[in-house]
């Protein structure tokens, strides 16, 4: 089969690179995969992949009526089979291109912790949460964040570390994210310096922050402000990483939520969970079916008090360390492999060329997502994309 895969964008991000690595897994199983999206850092990687690429022409915050026509070209051209489209902008771009139109099957992923109510009901949709697919009034299947456990995996400590001369006395926490108030990544990052510093007078701690984004000028410049108050270089920021394998690597404990949570499971090591409005808890054996539900994330809590409690808990337990490591190693390798997730791929996509539903029948979905589509694009001439697809969601 052909498959045509579009992920929403190509910055660093983990719904990104999973669709990257999961187009590169089918290819691997004998596929033919074009990626299609707009251009950014991570073609490297698609090129890194060997994969096919194919930029869209345009960059848009909204479906774009350019891109769905050069699916449809795209489509005809290369003989293709499915698109396999990531979070909501291309799905809409696939269902009133190449679906409507030609009636290519089209698989819908959202990675995102909300998803619109606006999308095709008729279109088959991967979640990433059981909490997700349990909540939401439409039919959806779990498809958990897939990771590369042999690529992820920890191999080197010793030279991660010299990377940026930790010493082996030196605890590392590191958190690897884009520095964006989406999901209050940017706010987290800020709150955990806050209980860094608190641990700096008990503990050899270092705070390795990587990551770029809007936010890194606001997080290099209270990084200063927290070294100069510990006297030393408590936290290091670095920019964007394309592979940031050595910062998981060289950490003690990794802070994180989502794909860079498991990730920094895949290595072994501690897992303290990000999420909003002061959220942080620790993976362990309590919270272990409470993350498999509701995904690498949570809501509320105590801030940098709760996290500092947390982390004083582990800097002083490096056994404890090293046992939380395996388990969530161990979580990786059970529910989140990368070739199990390929396999499964690779036989929804056959299901769906089997299965092609007739225009009668798709017609009242893709009337009532057109409808709710105009709604959502006529909201964003009054206010910011960001704001109105916060808002959406939350319906």
């Amino acid at each position: 089969m052909n498959i045509l895969v579009y992920p929403h964008q190509l910055i660093v991000g983990g719904s990104q690179i999973n669709a990257i690595e999961l187009a590169a897994a089918v290819r691997d199983r004998g596929h033919g995969v074009i990626v299609t999206a707009p251009e950014g850092p991570l073609v490297s990687m698609i090129k890194e992949f060997d994969l096919e690429y194919m930029p869209t022409p345009v960059i848009s915050t909204y479906p774009s009526p350019r891109t769905a026509l050069r699916m449809i070209q795209l489509v005809l051209k290369r003989r293709i089979d499915v698109v396999h489209a990531y979070e909501w902008r291309p799905s809409i771009e696939a269902t009133f291109g190449p679906h409507l139109l030609c009636n290519t099957p089209v698989l819908m992923t959202v990675l995102s912790m909300r998803v619109p109510d606006f999308l095709p009901r008729h279109v088959p949709l991967l979640v990433g949460t059981r909490e997700l697919v349990s909540g939401l009034e439409r039919d959806a299947a779990l498809m958990e964040p897939p990771i590369d456990t042999e690529k992820n995996r920890s191999v080197d400590r010793a030279s991660a570390r010299a990377r940026w001369c930790f010493s082996e006395e030196e605890i590392v926490i590191s958190v690897v994210c884009r520095m964006t108030s989406e999901l209050q990544k940017l706010e987290g990052v800020l709150e955990a310096m806050d209980a860094v510093l608190s641990l700096a007078d008990r503990w050899p701690v270092r705070f390795l922050v990587v990551g770029g984004g809007e936010g890194l000028a606001e997080v290099r410049e209270k990084a200063c402000w927290i070294n100069g108050r510990a006297g030393r270089e408590l936290v290091l920021v670095t920019d964007t990483m394309l592979d940031p394998r050595d910062a998981y690597e060289a950490a003690d404990i990794v802070l994180g939520m989502g794909s860079s949570a498991l990730k920094g499971m895949s290595f072994s090591r501690p897992l303290i969970v990000q999420g909003t409005d002061g959220f942080w808890r620790l993976l362990d054996e309590s919270s272990t079916d409470v993350f498999l539900h509701q995904g690498w994330f949570g809501h509320g809590g105590g801030g940098a008090a709760d996290l500092q409690e947390i982390l004083e808990g582990l800097a002083g337990n490096p056994g404890r360390r090293t046992e939380l490591g395996r388990h969530g190693r161990a979580l990786v390798e059970k529910h989140f492999s990368l070739d199990s997730a390929a396999e499964r791929l690779s036989d929804i996509y056959h299901d769906l060329v089997a299965s092609r539903r007739s225009l009668t029948d798709r017609l009242p979905s893709l009337s009532r997502s057109a409808v709710e589509v105009a709604k959502f694009r006529t909201l964003m001439g009054f206010r910011s994309s960001k704001q109105t697809v916060s808002a959406w969601m939350a319906r």
